[in-house]
């Protein structure tokens, strides 16, 4: 039984200007995430509150996003795709939908490069028709251990089934990265967390983007209800710049590619 709210909305464009570096454009078919991140900025980025009380227990369908994907794609000149930016495009309702695996085809199909971006291993269910295009894969993997994904990402997959997914995905060809991020200190910025994330980009010889934890005013709140005021503060007091730069020695030392994920 679903545990979560679904609806549709009307959608008057699939595809948008991206702002984001190395992305042309994205496309988001869904609105809202069943991931039900904790850490997540899209509340804070769209300016919605009450997008914010309800995250991650809701998701939209975008009426006729498939019809609306292929008339924007004739008016665009071919650039990179986003998929997705703020939702992820292989959250629980695309397994039945598929709406993400026919967008790619459709994407493939009118010559316009894709770069996905997912938490969840249901991206290896396409792989027969991204390794046959110009598409690169992300699986974002923020630790190590299954008590972060518990704690943080309840209805993302499996850390062990993300990791999967990448080694499939890396075995066939494919181009794939992982997104380290968001580093929230004292809570996956450890010795075995940079060491699983390393070696893994190594062994699937996929480069890394990283990125810290961005403290937002919705976000803030959310975060209230695992750390105190004081560990919050902590956190936005931390020093990533060098904790970046002895995550990018290990990555060195690893042979691995790495870089600031918005930098």
């Amino acid at each position: 039984m679903m545990r979560w709210a679904v609806s549709t909305v009307p959608c008057k464009c699939a595809v948008s200007k991206s702002r984001l570096p190395g992305l042309e454009y994205t496309f988001n078919p869904y609105r809202g995430c069943t991931h039900g991140c904790l850490y997540c900025y899209v509340p804070d980025i769209m300016r919605n509150p009450s997008l914010s009380s309800t995250w991650g227990r809701s998701a939209a369908v975008k009426e006729d996003i498939l019809c609306k994907l292929k008339d924007d794609l004739r008016r665009l000149k071919p650039g990179v795709v986003g998929v997705s930016t703020v939702t992820d495009p292989y959250q629980p309702l695309e397994g039945s939908l598929q709406i993400t695996r026919q967008a790619i085809s459709v994407l493939s199909e009118m010559s316009f490069p894709v770069s996905i971006q997912t938490k969840s291993a249901l991206v290896a269910r396409d792989a027969d028709i991204i390794r046959g295009g110009d598409v690169e894969v992300g699986i974002t993997i923020t630790s190590s251990g299954e008590s972060f994904r518990a704690r943080f990402e309840p209805g993302a997959s499996p850390i062990a089934d993300r990791a999967r997914a990448l080694n499939e995905l890396s075995s066939m060809g494919v181009k794939t990265w992982i997104f380290y991020g968001p580093i929230i200190p004292g809570s996956n910025d450890l010795p075995a967390d940079i060491e699983f994330i390393v070696r893994l980009a190594g062994e699937t010889g996929s480069r890394v983007l990283y990125d810290g934890l961005n403290v937002k005013p919705m976000l803030h709140k959310r975060l209230l209800s695992v750390f105190t005021e004081g560990e919050m503060e902590r956190i936005t007091k931390f020093n990533f710049n060098a904790f970046y730069g002895a995550f990018e020695s290990e990555c060195r030392a690893g042979g691995v590619k790495c870089r600031h994920a918005f930098a």
